[in-house]
């Protein structure tokens, strides 16, 4: 397998190769249908934050749902691009997650990481810096592939997120783990909303 880039140039090689076109494949939606209806039943569609956006994908799998203003953000301008957006209701950003910063006066009813947290050293610190660009009530989706090997890297860091988020400083909405058979991978999703 190859490693994935660590650098904006990097990404950009990878996004303009087509490495990432397997996101559109049929196989990758359940967890954009889990995302998706965990914002619309908490009414977090009319403004939603996607950390690490790519093309754009997730803005594609909200918009039939009625999603009313989308801030993607991600490393790779190149993804970015790619993205088809309507420019009334999305904005697309170049940022690192862990430096992003919203407008002044920005915030969101949701904010989304999927399946960019592997890339953080320290994925519970990531989720809290989020925190005060929530609207009140708003709430945080995590998607993260899940490896079969449970000693995996990627299954500890996972392990470590859940566990943070499992404290007094989080409600713990949904918690659910989607395999693709036919894909044969597995991912782990959750839902959370800070306390106070």
């Amino acid at each position: 397998m190859a490693k994935n880039a660590t650098t904006a140039d990097g990404w950009d090689e990878e996004y303009r190769r087509g490495r990432w076109s397997f996101l559109r494949d049929l196989p990758e939606s359940g967890r954009y249908g889990i995302i998706g209806m965990w914002l619309s039943l908490n009414g977090a569609l009319d403004s939603v934050l996607d950390i690490g956006c790519g093309e754009g994908l997730l803005y594609e799998r909200l918009a039939p749902m009625g999603v009313g203003r989308y801030v993607g953000i991600d490393l790779a301008p190149a993804a970015l691009g790619i993205a088809n957006v309507d420019a009334d209701k999305a904005s697309l950003r170049a940022a690192d997650l862990h430096t992003f910063t919203p407008e002044p006066g920005e915030a969101f009813k949701a904010v989304v990481f999927n399946e960019v947290l592997h890339f953080s050293e320290d994925p519970a610190a990531a989720v809290a810096r989020y925190v005060p660009f929530l609207e009140p009530g708003g709430v945080i989706a995590i998607s993260m592939y899940s490896p079969k090997r449970p000693e995996s890297g990627a299954n500890r860091l996972i392990a470590r997120l859940w566990e943070a988020t499992d404290g007094d400083e989080w409600e713990v909405l949904d918690d659910c783990r989607l395999t693709s058979d036919s894909k044969n991978v597995t991912w782990r999703l959750r839902l959370i909303r800070p306390k106070g």
